[in-house]
């Protein structure tokens, strides 16, 4: 990159942005359960990598270095006061509305709602893992390198994260009438 700019070329950048762009919103969703502050994220994510791609030093892949922005993006929302309050309101909220729409419990029956449901259920230390190993097929070098913790680190939160799972998984499927015997094949 010419050091004159102060970002990326614009074509270059849509170019990371189609290829990385959903694949990025899914993951950034995963950690804050909201999709209007997972786009703003996204978006965040892409201002500062066009910004600092003249940092970027090839030590990893491209989507490894731009997934760790969202990361470390996602966790400071997490953090921040504003998503606390989010948070409170939203708790308030969801209290008052008790009662489903013929269209919530339509979306409640569909698998891959069971599935994401129940990775939400999890500690952030677990959903993370899962969400890269499994979704973003990234390998546990890269997750490592993502999460900014050791490769044995990202092993043993997949084991655990995957047991935390298939009890999570079980015990919802056996609220909603299920059987278990149907999903062993899914959970290992």
């Amino acid at each position: 990159m010419n050091s004159k700019k102060d970002f990326v070329d614009e074509q270059f950048l849509r170019e990371i942005m189609e290829l990385h762009g959903k694949a990025l919103l899914k993951l950034v969703y995963s950690y804050v359960k909201n999709w209007s502050s997972a786009e703003d994220i996204v978006q965040e994510t892409f201002i500062t990598f066009s910004q600092k791609y003249d940092q970027f030093e090839g030590k990893s892949t491209l989507k490894t270095w731009l997934f760790q922005i969202g990361v470390n993006k996602s966790k400071d929302f997490l953090r921040s006061p504003k998503n606390k309050l989010y948070q409170f309101t939203l708790g308030k909220i969801s209290a008052f509305s008790k009662e489903k729409g013929a269209e919530e419990r339509v979306i409640e029956k569909d698998d891959s709602y069971l599935i994401a449901n129940c990775l939400f259920k999890l500690p952030l230390k677990y959903r993370e893992v899962l969400n890269l190993f499994y979704y973003e097929e990234l390998s546990i070098k890269e997750i490592a390198e993502v999460l900014s913790i050791s490769e044995s680190n990202v092993k043993i939160r997949l084991s655990r994260g995957r047991e935390k799972f298939r009890h999570v998984y079980i015990k919802e499927v056996m609220e909603h009438g299920g059987k278990v015997d149907q999903i062993k094949g899914l959970i290992g």
